[in-house]
């Protein structure tokens, strides 16, 4: 099952940084029911049914028996083009093949499925299907169970083909003997020029010559015993066919009543194959599926980044995290990790909201109908928006109850003091709203307030045991991602005595006046 995204629900950028099709293309296990799905957000009550179901199919096989469920729903065929032929009575020779074929394996489900069996209502019908099935087919659908009228008529069109197959090869032979070439009948040959095989072909009762201008088509000429028998062989050919349509036309008569109900189940089926695969893959992989809670709240152990995954492998540093309702503060040391916070929170909420189990020990939320990230920007020309009125454009829209808001360095798109009275103005006011605000910030103003929680991003340490610096080859490697909720009051006076973004500075291929002015900068401090 190849799953993807809507086109426009994540923009391509974020998408591709985040790694989202790499982790859909863990849940393709290549199921002919399902060959693509495209996930849509859902909505909390449909959002909510969704992952009960999965919780319920979890809690009621193994997970031996789920793999034996996908490795069986493996064989089912896709039978999109053919249910248009079943609610019209028109199912042909081959299509009772592939519905027989699709009823054994549902079968096989069926009995795998006890502990949860699925559209218990369309059992009865399918029952009937496989008796109409078994009564007018043979070989495992392959083939149609004849009547004597039929039986008779197949008969004598073997006979004939029989007498017809030894006609053509005297036919075949007797032009071969007079020409001393070979000719398939009825095919023709040409003949370019002149020459004794022309004059023989020319010679012969069997065959007729044309001169087409640049060569000439010699074409079979048979007899009237070889003539009548292709004749008897057509006459019987259109008998069988319209024996044949008889016996279908009686099949479809029986099958169509029982259409709608197979409908059902064969839908039915498809979202199970889809349930069984985000079920299987959650446990092959250690994924979660999200607890909801009512009210506002995320609770999130040891979450990861699903790119960050891929690229540092057991290196990557697991997030945990509680957020209360109302507003949330991040602030750290640059290249701590707070904009990957957000960016991992994002990548959670919405597989989540798209029905999918995620890399995380364990999660509890409140539904996430409503997820808005913002992150640093250069500004818009096509809409004539700067970095700055872009995110006042960000925070125009009024955010639905439980929303999910998580926006990067808050207003540092203008200067510091209108910069730090903004953050101010819309922490404050998000505090007091049933939904879960959750920025970033370097101002010193912001982290003083008591509205929010707070939380800060641990830092990293830039000397080795001998005292010397780090470099820039081993840093992203030293960085620990990790947070801690503190007050206020600690927020503020580490700010203040901050040096970490010089020390960092120190890390990059700076000048050396550069640097030098740096450490002076950073010995004066100490």
């Amino acid at each position: 099952m190849a799953l993807e995204f809507r086109q426009d629900l994540i923009p391509r950028a974020l998408k591709e940084e985040l790694a989202f099709d790499a982790y859909l293309a863990l849940f393709d296990l290549g199921l002919p029911l399902i060959p693509s799905t495209i996930l849509e957000p859902m909505g909390k009550a449909e959002g909510a049914a969704h992952f009960e179901a999965l919780n319920r199919i979890e809690a009621a096989f193994s997970p031996e028996t789920l793999a034996e469920l996908i490795e069986v729903s493996a064989r089912l065929p896709r039978l999109e083009s053919l249910l248009p032929h079943f609610e019209g009575a028109g199912l042909q020779q081959f299509h009772l093949f592939e519905l027989n074929r699709f009823l054994t394996v549902t079968a096989e489900l069926t009995a795998l499925e006890q502990n949860l069996p699925t559209a218990l209502e369309s059992h009865g019908a399918l029952n009937g299907m496989r008796e109409a099935l078994s009564r007018h087919t043979e070989r495992e659908g392959a083939a149609l169970s004849v009547n004597e009228a039929t039986a008779r008529v197949k008969e004598k069109l073997e006979e004939t083909e029989k007498a017809l197959h030894e006609e053509i090869l005297t036919h075949e032979k007797a032009v071969e003997d007079a020409m001393g070439l070979r000719m398939i009948y009825p095919f023709p040959r040409e003949i370019e020029g002149g020459g004794p095989v022309l004059e023989k072909a020319r010679g012969c009762a069997l065959l007729q010559v044309t001169d087409t201008g640049e060569a000439h088509r010699v074409d079979h000429r048979p007899g009237t015993s070889l003539l009548a028998k292709v004749a008897e062989k057509e006459a019987l050919t259109v008998e069988l066919e319209a024996c044949t349509e008889g016996l279908l036309a009686e099949i479809n008569a029986e099958m169509v009543p029982f259409f709608n109900a197979f409908y059902t189940l064969y839908e039915e089926r498809k979202k199970r194959c889809h349930l069984y695969t985000l079920v299987f893959v959650k446990q092959r992989e250690g994924l979660a599926f999200p607890e909801f809670v009512e009210g506002c709240r995320f609770h999130l152990e040891e979450g990861r980044s699903f790119a960050l995954a891929l690229k540092k492998g057991r290196d990557c540093v697991p997030l945990s995290i509680d957020l209360g309702p109302g507003s949330n503060v991040l602030y750290g040391a640059n290249m701590s990790g707070k904009t990957t916070v957000l960016k991992t929170l994002y990548f959670l909420l919405t597989a989540i909201r798209a029905g999918l189990p995620v890399p995380a020990e364990a999660i509890t939320l409140h539904y996430p109908e409503s997820v808005r990230l913002l992150l640093k920007s250069s500004g818009d020309m096509g809409k004539d928006l700067s970095s700055f009125g872009e995110e006042l454009q960000f925070f125009a829209r009024e955010p639905e109850e439980g929303a999910f808001i998580l926006a990067d360095e808050l207003f540092l798109s203008t200067d510091p003091v209108n910069g730090a009275e903004l953050s101010r103005i819309f922490i404050d006011n998000y505090g007091k709203r049933p939904l879960i605000f959750f920025c970033t910030t370097h101002y010193p103003r912001v982290l003083e307030m008591n509205t929010p929680r707070l939380f800060r991003m641990l830092d990293v340490e830039f000397a080795d045991e001998a005292g010397q610096a780090m470099d820039l080859s081993n840093l992203a490697s030293l960085m620990p991602y990790r947070l801690e909720h503190i007050s206020s009051e600690h927020a503020a006076s580490a700010v203040r005595a901050n040096r970490k973004p010089l020390e960092l500075a120190l890390c990059f291929p700076l000048p050396e006046s550069i640097k030098a002015r740096i450490r002076e900068t950073v010995e004066g401090t100490k």
